[in-house]
């Protein structure tokens, strides 16, 4: 018989997945002109100027994210995969950033701690594979 995860396990699960899919509305919210038309020049300029990669890369995090967690909520071990995957997506958006914008900005705390709630995310399913949690 499987051993239940603690308490804390699905709390991080499930903020992960709020989180994620804050990331994923953003995402889609960034898709429409009309919303895009509607920011700050700065960020206008960087939605519209990001190239493809940075958008894959932006994908990759939130959406990836959002899957990981609800794989982790499901206890399926390819939580583990999925997850490494939204951290790479998530430190190659930061990267864009950083080339973007320096190290000065507000978008870049937000990418940082995107990348450190994903590498919280990955942290969380490498442990609970290792007690026996996922399947």
């Amino acid at each position: 018989m499987m051993e239940k995860p603690k308490w804390s396990y699905w709390s991080i699960a499930v903020m992960g997945l709020i989180w994620s899919l804050m990331g994923c509305l953003n995402f889609i919210m960034q898709t429409d002109a009309d919303f895009v038309a509607q920011l700050p020049d700065r960020y206008h300029d960087l939605v519209m100027q990001r190239p493809v990669w940075a958008t894959a890369s932006f994908a990759v995090a939130v959406f990836g994210g959002a899957v990981g967690c609800i794989l982790l909520l499901l206890r399926r071990a390819v939580a583990v995969q999925v997850l490494g995957l939204a951290l790479v997506g998530a430190l190659a958006t930061f990267v864009y950033g950083v080339m973007a914008l320096g190290l000065a900005s507000e978008a870049i705390l937000s990418t940082g701690v995107s990348g450190v709630v994903a590498a919280i995310l990955l942290w969380l399913s490498v442990a609970s594979r290792t007690r026996g949690w996922l399947r």
